[in-house]
């Protein structure tokens, strides 16, 4: 799979954990696990988490996690009134954070 970085966000690190990722792309953790969860009943993987060797912890590629699945993932249908005011907030949060 061909991995595209979109170069209009810049990001303090190469790999980070959960928590950094939640801070940095300005979403809740509960809603990385309810996605995390969700991807995991449909036989699927989160593109950018990579499993740790050996331990049940895993790291995240942000550019990765932005581009290929945070990004259509908010662009994407919401199944309610909620999620689509959830998704507004989170693309709100990457405006603040985009580099000039």
């Amino acid at each position: 799979m061909e991995t595209s970085t979109n170069q209009k966000y810049n990001y303090p690190f190469r790999y980070c954990n959960s928590r950094q990722l939640c801070e940095q792309h300005g979403i809740k953790y509960k809603m990385l696990e309810m996605w995390i969860s969700e991807a995991k009943d449909e036989g699927k993987t989160i593109p950018g988490r990579i499993p740790i060797p050996g331990t049940r912890a895993y790291l995240w590629d942000p550019k990765i996690f932005h581009d290929q699945y945070l990004l259509p993932k908010l662009m994407g249908l919401a199944r309610n009134e909620y999620e689509t005011r959830e998704h507004l907030l989170v693309l709100n949060n990457l405006k603040k954070k985009r580099v000039n």
